[in-house]
């Protein structure tokens, strides 16, 4: 894995922790701040797993090197 692919998870991460504490300090039921959270949330984690499975995908490609 790479330092920018590392870097780039690291704040994808930041971002979902950020949105799940939103989440749960919602003192009232708001559908529409809720509705925009769980979006956004649901965008960030889509993006975590593209990353995890391109990095997956790229481990199992042979190493162009030899």
């Amino acid at each position: 894995m790479t330092n920018s692919s590392d870097s780039l998870k690291d704040l994808i991460q930041s971002k979902v922790q950020f949105l799940e504490t939103q989440l749960q300090e919602l003192n009232h039921y708001l559908p529409e701040t809720y509705e925009y959270l769980m979006s956004e949330l649901d965008h960030q984690r889509r993006l975590l797993a593209e990353l995890t499975v391109n990095e997956y995908f790229a481990s199992l490609e042979p190493d162009d090197s030899i």
